[in-house]
């Protein structure tokens, strides 16, 4: 029984490990192919070991290192102040509407619910940012539009309804405010779901272009996935025989059009995945928010 028990555990490490070389080699693949020289990809195809390395691709993306510098910075400025601002607005939205005392909170609930089914459109949107509150080429119109997502606050708003009731009726006798309860109790104790979310909300702004494109046309201000895909565009120019400013054709030869597709998926990738190295235990309980009952 003993053997037959260390024989099906050994199977099950196995497949895990399987499991997990399979879940590793696409980005083992795209860090390989990003370091291959242009014209061995065309020849050879894709490798997990590269038939000759070049760096070629990181070479030219960092042709103007200012200007990605620039863009890391406006990123890095959007995810964190948007994060974190974000957060706040919208565990202030969904506390009360956890509070079974909180007699609006099934009309907000239903408006806030209205809002994931409909939308304004993006003419509406488009004006309000540009002409009322003039926010063109402001990084503050690609973290305001994100606050308070209804999909947020409602997976919020379920974990604080598991929170036990005790505790706030405990801050209570003992004289805390709401604003109190919320700060010292509801926050500490609701770190896997801020955690969980923190992690939604920073993909969403890492990953922001479509607002970019519509709002910020200053190059100082453009954050890093935008800067890579006029980098993308160059070069998909290029390939379909682009001509420079001065009506010359330009040579595609110079241009790792591949490896670099791949070289801009690791700089991309490598800043969230560090990121979710450290927020892996809370995101894991996170995203049991609501899956228990009883």
């Amino acid at each position: 029984m003993t053997q037959k028990h260390a024989a099906l555990q050994t199977m099950a490490h196995l497949c895990l490990i399987l499991f997990c070389a399979m879940c590793l080699l696409p980005m083992v693949l795209t860090i390989s192919v990003s370091l291959t020289e242009g014209s061995t990809i065309q020849t050879y195809g894709y490798r997990i070991i590269p038939k000759i390395f070049s760096a070629e691709a990181y070479t030219y993306i960092f042709k103007d290192p200012l200007t990605l510098l620039s863009g890391y910075k406006n990123s890095l400025i959007i995810v964190l102040f948007g994060t974190t601002l974000n957060l706040l607005v919208t565990s202030l939205i969904a506390y009360p509407l956890a509070r079974r005392d909180f007699r609006l909170r099934g009309v907000i609930s239903f408006y806030i619910f209205v809002t994931m089914i409909f939308s304004g459109g993006m003419v509406p949107f488009y004006i309000l940012i540009v002409q009322y509150l003039q926010w063109k080429n402001m990084l503050i119109s690609l973290i305001v539009p994100a606050f308070a997502a209804p999909f947020q606050i409602f997976l919020l708003r379920v974990f604080f309804q598991e929170i036990p009731p005790a505790l706030v009726e405990s801050a209570k006798i003992d004289g805390a405010s709401d604003l109190r309860t919320y700060w010292s109790i509801i926050l500490p104790l609701s770190k896997p779901a801020l955690a969980t979310l923190a992690l939604m909300m920073t993909l969403n702004y890492w990953n922001e272009t479509f607002n970019a494109i519509l709002f910020i046309d200053n190059s100082s201000k453009y954050p890093i996935q935008l800067i890579l895909k006029n980098i993308t565009a160059y070069i998909e120019m290029v390939k379909n025989g682009g001509v420079d400013p001065s009506g010359n054709p330009i040579d595609s030869s110079d241009v790792p059009s591949d490896a670099i597709m791949y070289a801009m998926m690791v700089l991309t990738s490598l800043p969230v995945m560090f990121l979710f190295a450290f927020l892996q235990k809370y995101f894991v309980k996170g995203m049991t928010i609501g899956a228990v009952k009883g």
